[in-house]
């Protein structure tokens, strides 16, 4: 299956596809003057071992986190690549999850001020999320993505059976952005979701579904003004979220996925307190739970480290003249709101 839609006037082009035609098609069009950039965690695979073992002296291989998405780091591998001969008909292949796909296009944003990228994201999360819509980045100490471009990938090319050699944990955590979806915009994925004795028959149309819905906010690099149709709404669980991952280091005790998870609980109770989200919480907090992703958030958020939290928000990419672009939620889905830091401190205080 093929998605096509415009985004910023260019086609974003996503196909779907299995191991078997996904291996014919890059042994024919991977060419010397490539780059491949490969999750060390995906090595072993026999497809990735073969184009790696062809392509040896144009393979980079990266253990996958949000510590490589650091300026020195994307130094080092910028040079790297340069010193490797490249041209502006190079590409860049990428085989891995967020972290290797933001890194890498990154990366072919900026070398020779622009080559093409091939996405070949390989985890859940990565699929239903990151490799759409054209975000690259890496982070500053001060918070998550805050430097990078919108530079869509040439093409996305998405093949679910990657999802069979991920842990458990690393599943879960695509699912939360799945989850994310089903609530900013209530449809068809929300029944899916929540048949979930049937749930891997259904993996390829969760995954259409969800590049669908992302898709639908996202023909446009620029905000839009209703506040129901901006690409903001996608943040949703993300304002909390990565300001309780940018609290953890970034390290493994809390991956995004996780902090996705606990940030879409507290976003909900805030929606509640200013009273938009009129229904119990406990139906959402029970699929979260029964994906395996944590609900009980006191370790990561309490009375005690809120300034804490809020001081990262101040640095998110949201943030505008003292307030930040909340995302709320009520019948018909996510819509953004304004809030000044300061209610936000206290709308906290009063629901943790």
């Amino acid at each position: 299956m093929i998605i096509k839609k415009k985004i910023n006037n260019e086609k974003h082009i996503i196909h779907l596809t299995n191991i078997r035609e996904l291996e014919k098609h890059l042994f024919k069009e991977i060419s010397n003057l490539d780059i491949l950039i490969i999750d060390r965690s995906l090595i072993s695979i026999r497809l990735l071992k073969k184009i790696s073992k062809k392509f040896q002296d144009r393979t980079l291989v990266l253990m996958g986190n949000e510590k490589i998405k650091s300026l020195n780091n994307y130094e080092n591998i910028i040079e790297k690549i340069i010193k490797m001969g490249i041209q502006r008909k190079s590409k860049i292949y990428s085989f891995g999850g967020g972290t290797i796909g933001d890194l890498s296009g990154f990366l072919a944003s900026t070398l020779l001020r622009g080559i093409d990228h091939i996405m070949i994201p390989t985890s859940l999360l990565a699929m239903v999320d990151s490799s759409i819509g054209g975000k690259t980045g890496i982070n500053s100490e001060y918070g998550k993505n805050l430097i990078g471009s919108f530079y869509l990938p040439k093409r996305v090319i998405i093949c679910p059976e990657f999802i069979n050699t991920l842990p458990k944990r690393e599943v879960a955590c695509g699912f939360a952005e799945v989850i994310k979806y089903s609530i900013i915009k209530p449809g068809s994925l929300n029944k899916i979701l929540y048949n979930q004795e049937d749930i891997i028959n259904f993996l390829s149309l969760i995954i259409e579904n969800s590049i669908k819905t992302k898709l639908s906010y996202v023909s446009d690099f620029k905000e839009k003004s209703s506040l129901r149709s901006s690409r903001a709404v996608l943040n949703f669980g993300h304002t909390i979220g990565h300001a309780i991952e940018n609290s953890n280091s970034y390290n493994s005790s809390i991956k995004h996925g996780e902090a996705i998870a606990i940030g879409i609980i507290i976003e909900l109770k805030i929606s509640q307190h200013l009273g938009y989200y009129k229904k119990s919480l406990d139906p959402i907090i029970k699929m979260i739970r029964n994906f395996g992703l944590p609900t009980d958030y006191s370790k990561y958020i309490s009375k005690n480290n809120i300034k804490e939290l809020i001081n990262k928000m101040k640095f998110d990419k949201k943030v505008n003249d003292g307030n930040v672009s909340f995302i709320c939620i009520d019948n018909k889905g996510g819509f953004v709101k304004d809030i000044t830091f300061k209610n936000l401190e206290t709308i906290l205080l009063q629901i943790i």
